[in-house]
């Protein structure tokens, strides 16, 4: 996996480029630490868990951040779960380290939010 400055690096890229692609302006949310984007992409989510019992589920992402993303999803999430979300991006697949913060029933599928782990995606990385 990335190191921390590499991959913080690549989700801030990915931003301009949501950003000039869209023509999107940061929505400004006081729930929200930092900006979010509109972002109706595809992503992968895998559980991090000790027995790698879980397959990968495809979801639609909804909005990314700095911090963190949200996506729809056909099944719940517990909070503090740590997940692995990947995404293609123009330079590649980029793998983040997440931690669930909510997972709310919506009328078809659950809305979930998640933190990235930038901490935990750079273990074993020299610092």
């Amino acid at each position: 996996m990335p190191r921390v400055a590499e991959l913080t690096k690549h989700i801030e890229h990915l931003l301009e480029q949501i950003e000039r692609s869209t023509n999107q302006e940061p929505q400004p949310d006081a729930r929200h630490a930092s900006f979010r984007y509109a972002w109706p992409a595809h992503a992968t989510v895998e559980l991090v868990d000790a027995d790698n019992s879980s397959e990968p589920l495809s979801v639609t992402l909804e909005h990314i951040s700095r911090d963190g993303l949200d996506f729809r999803s056909s099944r719940s999430f517990q909070p503090d779960q740590k997940v692995l979300i990947s995404l293609e991006t123009d330079e590649g697949e980029l793998q983040i380290a997440a931690t669930v913060v909510h997972s709310t029933e919506s009328v078809e599928k659950f809305v979930v939010g998640v933190k990235f782990d930038l901490q935990d995606s750079c273990e074993g990385d020299d610092k």
